[in-house]
């Protein structure tokens, strides 16, 4: 998604002498980006105040194409690729349109792994579903934001990847202290046939140490109404900044 800015100049041409007629493309590239700038700033302003504690990543996932004399339009936009993570221009599109959750790239590989238990007949996650990592400091590893460590996630794909879920979770009590920590994936089958879980959802636990741990519960995909809006405080940042801008080159 972007928002572009553009200055037409035939709108005040008019008004000019031929000098600033010809200093009028530069001019006015020199306000669009002064202007875009400052779109981004406004834009981060927001994301700030009304996201709860957003990573630098998004923060900074607010990009610019500058104008130049020869084409006088600037462009905000978000950006769309991560090659290690989301694109923020996914996740946060919920966000300005409204709609369910973007579905990350954790969540998509889990619905590409096929639930290898004898009572599985699909994938380890539908694609309507999502898993959303527990509270509990028992078993997830937070980063300083609350959030599940990067390396955790890695680590769970990798072992849900490569492991039979019914050998581990029939046997991992007793392997778990020879080879540390390992994950595994509870279909609803097998959720309900312990009856001893808190939470009678699937989900993907840890054994360590003996222990038995849930570290994430399967959940349906949230839908969350429009909360940043993205083209509104683009448009009114232009409205505000390009006419003080443009004033500034002493066209007129």
């Amino acid at each position: 998604m972007e928002l572009k800015i553009i200055f037409n100049p035939r709108q005040i041409v008019g008004e000019l002498n031929e000098l600033s007629r010809i200093q009028l493309p530069r001019a006015a590239a020199n306000a669009l980006n002064l202007t875009v700038f400052k779109m981004r700033e406004d834009m981060q302003n927001q994301a700030r105040s009304r996201f709860k504690d957003p990573v630098p990543f998004t923060i900074n996932s607010f990009l610019y194409k500058k104008a130049t004399p020869d084409l006088t339009e600037a462009t905000l936009f978000i950006r769309e690729d991560a090659p290690k993570g989301n694109p923020p221009s996914r996740y946060l599109a919920p966000q300005i349109y409204s709609g369910t959750a973007y579905r990350t790239r954790f969540q998509q590989r889990l619905s590409n792994l096929r639930d290898p238990a004898k009572t599985g007949t699909g994938p380890v996650l539908a694609p309507n579903r999502m898993m959303i990592p527990t509270q509990s400091p028992r078993g997830v590893r937070f980063t300083q934001r609350g959030n599940m460590s990067p390396g955790q996630y890695v680590e769970i794909y990798s072992y849900l990847k490569n492991t039979d879920s019914t050998e581990t979770a029939t046997r991992g009590r007793v392997s778990a202290g020879r080879a540390g920590r390992r994950y595994f994936y509870m279909n609803q089958t097998m959720v309900d046939e312990r009856r001893n879980l808190r939470t009678s959802k699937p989900g993907i636990f840890m054994v360590q140490n003996k222990s038995l741990m849930r570290v994430m519960t399967e959940s349906g995909l949230p839908t969350y109404n429009a909360k940043f809006p993205f083209f509104d405080i683009g448009r009114e940042s232009a409205n505000r900044y390009f006419p003080q801008f443009l004033r500034q080159q002493n066209l007129l």
